[in-house]
C-alpha cells in the first residue's frame, strides 16, 4: 500500500479492469445465446444466462477484490512498507478462521442440491411421458393410414367407372355423398385435372369447420401422381387429410380425391396436453446442468463473501493501526523530494497527532522559504523568455524578408544566414553555418564578399559596400552588398553582418525608363524634320522630272532613296513612340482562343510550308485583358518563332488553365536553333536583337503588355530543340493586383 498518493491512478486502473471484465462477460453471453440448444426457448435461455452471468459477475468481482487485497499486501511486504508485516499476520489469521468452515458448508450444500436436481429427472418419470406421446402419435398415424386407404378405394372406383366425365357429374356427387356417410368420413372433395373442385361432401356435424382449402403444393403433387397427408387444426379438433391421385387405365392422372377424418376435440386436447407436458419436461431436462451450475455458483458466492468479509475486516483493523505511521513516513519522503506543500492528516489528539502537527508546521516554514526563491527564479525566467521571443522574432523577420542577411564571428565563420541569402548564392542553410567566409564565397563572382568582410576588421572600417554581378540558373543577378562591423561595448571586433539587396529588377526598371526617355526624345527630335525632308524630295522629283533624261534618272533615284529612308525613319520613330508611350489597356472579358486562332490563320495563309499547331483546353476561362494588346503580343511572339524556323518548320501555340494559381498560360514554342544563354537576360531589353535587321523593340513591348496585365513572361528551352516563350496571365483583376 502506498500512503498519501496514487489513489486516482488506482481508481482508474480498477475501472479499466471492471470494464474489460464486463465486456468479456457480455461476449460470453452472446456466445452462449448463439450456440444454445434448438429445443430450448430463447426466453428461458435469456433468464438462465442472466442469472448465471449475475452470479459470475458478483463472484468474479469478489475474487478480484480478494486477490487484489492479497496481492497488494504481498507487494507491500516485498517493498517493506511500514506496517506491512503486522497487517499480513492479522489478515492471515482471519483467513485461516474463515476458509475452513466456509469450504465445509459449500461442500455440503453443493452435494445436497446436486442430488435433489438429479432426482427430478429419473427414468421412472421420463418413461411414462415418452409412452404417452408415442400413443398419441400412433393414433394420428392410424388415422392417416385409414384416410389413405379410403381415398385409394374412392379413387379406384371413380377411375374405373369414369365418374369424372361431364355427363356423370351428378352421379359422382351422389355417390361421393353416399361413400362419405358409409365410410364415416368427415369430408370428401374431388378435384379435376385442372385443379378445379368438382364435388365436395362434408359431415353435417362439422358444417363450415371443415374448409375446402387445399394447399396448392399438395394439390400440385397430387396431380403429379403423388400421395400426401396433412393435419390441420380446426376450432373443434384436428382434421387429418389424405390426398390421393385418380389414375386412369392408361396410368394418366385424371384428378385428385381428398379424404378428411376429424379428431374429436376432447382427444385432440388431451394429445396436446401430453405433448406440451413432454416438451416442458424436455426443456427442463436441458436446463438441469445450468440450474445446478447456478446453485453451485450461489453457494460459492456465499462462501467467498464470508472469506472476503473476514479479510476486509482484518485489513480494516490493520489499516487503522499502520496508516498514521505510514503517512508520516511518506510525508518525510515527499518533503525530502521537494514537495513542501505535503500535509499529513491528523486523526487524533494522542502522541502521534502531536507529532503530525509538528511535521506540518515544519513543512509550512520550508514552503515559505521555497516560495521566495521561486519568485526570484520566475523573474529571471521571464527575462530570459522575453529575450528568446525577441530572438525568434528577429529570426522570423530575417526569414521573411527578400533581402539577404549573413553574419560572421570574429574568426570569419558564418553564424547566421537567412533563406533569401541562401537562395541568392545557391547555398544550403544548415551545412553553411560554421564554415569560413573564404569557403562559402570563394567563387569568382562572389569573392568581393570576402574582401568586404575583411575590410570590416580594420580599426576604422565600420562599413563597406560593393555591387556584385552574379549568374544564377543562367540569369544575371545584380546585388548591392553592404557589410557592417559588429563591436562590443568595449569596442572590440565581434564579427560582421552583410546585407544583400537584389537590384536586378530595379536596374532593369531604371534601364527601361532611360530607354523610354531616350526613345521619347529621339521620336520628338527626329520626327519633326522628317516631314519637310520628305515633302522637299517629292517636290524636287516633280520639278526636275522634265529635265534631261540622264538628269531626270539621277534625280529620280536620289529622291526615291531619300523618300524610302525617310519612310524607314518614320517607322522607326513610330516604334519609338509606341514603346515610349504605351496606351492604357482597355480591358474587358476576353476569350484568348479566337485571338490566337486569328493570328495562326494569318501565318498559315502566308507560309504554306509552315506547320503551325494550336492546342486549347475546353474549360479555358475568360481573361480581363485588352484583346488588341494581347493580339499584338501573341503576333510578335509567333512572328519571332516563324522567323526562327525560316517559315518552314514547326511552331506550336497552346493554352492551359492553371486552377491552383488562377492563371492562364500561353506558350509559343518553335523548333529553331534557339538562343544562346548569354543573350537570354537581354531579350526583353530595348534595342537588343539577335536579328540582323531587328530594332529590338518587339519583345520589350510584349514584356510591357504582359506586365501591365499583371502577368509574367519567361523564356525556356524547348525539347528537343528550339525555344519556348511562356506567358501567364491572371484570370481576375484581383489576381492581377496581387501579382503586380
Amino acid at each position: 500500500m502506498v500512503f498519501g498518493g496514487g489513489d486516482e491512478r488506482r481508481r482508474k486502473r480498477n475501472l479499466i479492469v471492471i470494464i474489460v471484465f464486463l465486456a468479456l462477460l457480455l461476449g460470453a453471453s452472446a456466445f452462449k445465446l448463439t450456440f444454445r440448444p434448438a429445443e430450448l426457448p430463447i426466453a428461458s435461455n435469456l433468464v438462465l444466462i442472466a442469472l448465471a452471468n449475475l452470479n459470475v459477475l458478483v463472484l468474479s468481482l469478489l475474487l478480484v477484490l480478494l486477490f487484489r487485497n492479497l496481492i497488494k499486501l504481498w507487494f507491500e511486504r516485498r517493498q517493506k512498507v511500514i506496517g506491512s508485516r503486522f497487517k499480513a499476520k492479522l489478515v492471515l489469521a482471519f483467513l485461516i478462521l474463515s476458509v475452513a468452515p466456509a469450504l465445509l458448508i459449500f461442500a455440503i450444500a453443493s452435494n445436497f442440491i446436486t442430488r435433489s436436481i438429479e432426482g427430478w429427472f429419473k427414468p421412472q418419470v421420463e418413461r411414462p411421458l415418452d409412452q404417452a406421446v408415442a400413443v398419441a402419435q400412433t393414433y394420428y398415424q392410424n388415422l392417416e393410414t385409414l384416410s389413405l386407404r379410403h381415398g385409394r378405394q374412392l379413387a379406384r372406383v371413380i377411375a374405373r367407372d369414369g365418374l369424372l366425365a361431364e355427363d356423370r357429374r351428378e352421379g359422382l356427387a351422389a355417390w361421393v355423398v353416399e361413400q362419405q356417410e358409409q365410410l364415416g368420413l368427415s369430408a370428401v372433395t374431388v378435384f379435376g385435372l385442372e385443379g378445379q373442385e368438382l364435388v365436395h361432401a362434408t359431415d353435417p356435424v362439422l358444417r363450415e369447420a371443415a374448409t375446402r382449402e387445399v394447399s396448392e403444393n399438395h394439390l400440385r403433387s397430387g396431380l403429379a401422381g403423388q400421395e400426401a397427408t396433412t393435419v390441420r387444426e380446426l376450432g373443434v379438433g384436428d382434421l387429418v387429410e389424405a390426398l390421393i391421385p385418380i389414375v386412369g387405365a392408361d396410368r394418366q392422372v385424371l384428378g385428385v380425391v381428398v379424404v378428411a377424418t376429424q379428431v374429436p376435440e376432447r382427444i385432440e386436447a388431451k394429445v396436446r396436453l401430453i405433448s406440451d407436458a413432454f416438451k416442458e419436461y424436455k426443456q427442463l431436462k436441458l436446463l438441469k446442468n445450468p440450474i445446478k451450475f447456478i446453485y453451485i455458483l450461489l453457494f460459492l458466492l456465499m462462501t467467498l463473501m464470508v472469506v472476503f468479509s473476514f479479510t476486509w475486516f482484518g485489513l480494516y483493523l490493520a489499516r487503522g493501526i499502520t496508516d498514521p505511521v505510514g503517512q508520516l513516513a511518506e510525508g518525510t519522503k515527499e518533503v525530502a523530494a521537494g514537495n513542501l506543500a505535503y500535509k499529513v492528516e491528523a486523526r487524533g489528539d494522542d502522541e502521534i497527532g502531536a507529532l503530525v502537527e509538528s511535521f506540518n508546521r515544519m513543512t509550512d516554514d520550508l514552503s515559505e522559504s521555497k516560495r521566495r526563491l521561486e519568485e526570484a527564479y520566475l523573474d529571471l525566467q521571464d527575462k530570459n523568455t522575453e529575450l528568446e521571443e525577441r530572438r525568434r522574432y528577429i529570426e522570423t523577420v530575417l526569414e521573411a524578408i527578400t533581402t539577404g542577411v549573413v553574419s560572421f564571428d570574429p574568426l570569419g565563420r558564418l553564424t547566421t544566414i537567412n533563406r533569401a541569402a541562401a537562395r541568392m548564392f545557391g547555398l544550403d542553410e544548415a551545412s553553411s553555418v560554421g564554415r569560413l567566409v573564404e569557403e562559402i564565397f570563394g567563387g569568382p563572382d562572389a569573392r568581393h564578399v570576402v574582401a568586404l568582410v575583411h575590410r570590416t576588421r580594420r580599426p576604422r572600417g565600420g562599413s563597406a559596400e560593393q555591387e556584385l554581378h552574379l549568374r544564377r540558373n543562367g540569369a544575371a543577378v545584380s546585388l548591392l552588398a553592404s557589410a557592417t562591423a559588429l563591436r562590443t561595448s568595449e569596442g572590440e571586433y565581434a564579427g560582421a553582418v552583410v546585407v544583400f539587396d537584389d537590384l536586378t529588377e530595379l536596374l532593369k526598371a531604371q534601364r527601361l525608363a532611360a530607354w523610354r526617355e531616350v526613345a521619347q526624345r529621339i521620336a520628338h527630335e527626329i520626327k519633326n524634320p522628317l516631314t519637310p525632308i520628305q515633302l522637299s524630295a517629292q517636290r524636287l522629283r516633280r520639278r526636275l522630272s522634265r529635265a534631261a533624261p540622264e538628269d531626270a534618272q539621277v534625280v529620280d533615284e536620289c529622291t526615291g532613296t531619300i523618300i524610302q529612308e525617310v519612310d524607314a525613319l518614320k517607322r522607326l520613330v513610330d516604334e519609338f513612340s509606341r514603346f515610349a508611350r504605351m496606351p492604357a489597356p482597355a480591358t474587358r472579358p476576353t476569350d484568348v482562343r479566337p485571338i490566337i486562332e486569328a493570328v495562326a490563320g494569318l501565318y498559315r495563309e502566308s507560309h504554306p510550308t509552315l506547320t503551325l499547331t494550336t492546342r486549347h483546353p475546353v474549360d479555358l476561362p475568360t481573361l480581363e485583358v485588352d484583346p488588341d494588346h494581347v493580339k499584338r503580343a501573341v503576333l510578335n511572339l509567333v512572328d519571332n518563332a516563324v522567323e526562327a524556323v525560316n517559315g518552314a518548320g514547326e511552331v506550336t501555340v497552346e493554352t492551359a488553365w492553371l486552377p491552383d494559381a488562377d492563371r492562364v498560360r500561353i506558350t509559343v514554342s518553335d523548333a529553331g536553333p534557339g538562343i544562346r544563354p548569354e543573350h537570354r537576360d537581354k531579350l526583353f531589353q530595348p534595342y537588343f536583337s539577335t536579328k540582323v535587321a531587328g530594332m529590338g523593340l518587339g519583345l520589350p513591348i510584349v514584356h510591357e503588355i504582359v506586365e501591365e496585365h499583371g502577368g509574367v513572361i519567361r523564356v525556356e528551352d524547348n525539347a528537343p530543340r528550339g525555344m519556348r516563350f511562356v506567358i501567364e496571365l491572371p484570370v481576375t483583376r484581383a489576381a492581377a493586383a496581387v501579382s503586380v
